[in-house]
């Protein structure tokens, strides 16, 4: 499976493994690297608002019943508020 220099298009790039000639697209390379950028950033946006959910929750269970009232809260809500937010009255 010998490739001959005639037959490499531009960008292409030739890499010998174990004897074999490979063509290494380097745009498929670039996607590639470009996906595990991408993946990387959407975990480390996840792992962060995993952490501002449990901050959220830990904060809310220090008010007291009176404050959690004054700002619309019941103690049963809490959970559903800090991971979904919440609907503005209307909203269905």
């Amino acid at each position: 499976m010998a490739l001959s220099n005639s037959s490499l298009k531009q960008g292409d790039t030739t890499m010998t493994i174990f004897g074999q000639e490979l063509v290494a697209d380097r745009s498929a390379l670039s996607r590639l690297f470009a996906a595990i950028v991408e993946t990387c950033r959407a975990t480390g946006h996840f792992l962060a608002r995993i952490v501002r959910i449990r901050r959220d929750r830990a904060r809310l269970e220090e008010f007291p019943d009176h404050l959690l009232r004054d700002i619309g809260i019941g103690r049963g809500e809490m959970l559903s508020i800090t991971r979904f937010g919440r609907r503005e009255h209307g909203d269905a």
